[in-house]
């Protein structure tokens, strides 16, 4: 996506995190208010034609979740679904864990089982990057983020998209047939419940679960050509 240019500095130093005039400090999803630390249109990933998406403004949002400290992204698909995606840092015992490799004692359950599992797709578009918007120092965001800021984010994010059989997927063939015969769509007001749920679910095993599991030695190198965006 191209970056917004203007004069104003506010703006140059939320242009790194949003496309929009400038990065509101609130938003609401559901009955929640969120803080987003980015927040992209992306209109390439619009579904075409009315549908319940049409109400939806955004297509990229990232914020911390208040509740359990991490960092989570909401991101629309290539094929018009969102997919919801949450960080751990190293120490956290899941941290390297492909999707496939998820002991089962784990219980991760957003919508269906998680489905992506990757270290930061730093170099990827930001608009479609799962990354911290955050980069370099933690508490604040930098107006010009270095090479070695990108390189020093190493977080783990696990994820997972509203494309599973009974879920209507925008860009298929027949999206309105699909509609008749049940498909649901999973707006961002649902899988903004599952990401959050998500979260707890990790910090709870953080915090000290019974997981059988031996924690992964280092994580491997990332799956190019899959930024998020299936």
């Amino acid at each position: 996506m191209p970056k917004k240019k203007t004069n104003a500095g506010r703006a140059i130093a939320t242009a790194k995190n949003t496309n929009l005039v400038e990065l509101p400090e609130r938003i609401a999803i559901g009955d929640h208010e969120v803080r987003p630390e980015q927040l992209y249109i992306i209109k390439d990933r619009r579904p075409r034609g009315q549908g319940p998406w049409s109400n939806e403004q955004f297509d990229k949002i990232a914020w911390r979740d208040a509740a359990t400290g991490l960092d989570c992204i909401l991101l629309r698909q290539a094929s018009g679904v969102w997919g919801g995606f949450v960080a751990v840092e190293r120490g956290h015992p899941l941290y390297g864990y492909r999707e496939d490799a998820i002991p089962a004692s784990a219980g991760l359950t957003p919508h269906r089982g998680i489905d992506y599992a990757e270290i930061c797709s730093r170099y990827e578009p930001e608009a479609v990057r799962v990354c911290h918007a955050r980069i370099g120092e933690r508490g604040s965001l930098r107006n010009t983020p270095g090479a070695e800021d990108q390189t020093a984010d190493d977080a783990w994010w696990f994820g997972f998209a509203a494309d599973k059989p009974g879920d209507l997927v925008p860009s298929g063939s027949k999206p309105v047939l699909a509609r008749e015969e049940g498909e649901v769509y999973r707006g961002i007001d649902y899988m903004y419940e599952e990401t959050i749920a998500l979260a707890r679910q990790l910090r709870s095993i953080e915090a000290g679960s019974d997981l059988r599991a031996e924690p992964a030695l280092a994580p491997p190198s990332p799956r190019l050509g899959k930024p998020g965006g299936r």
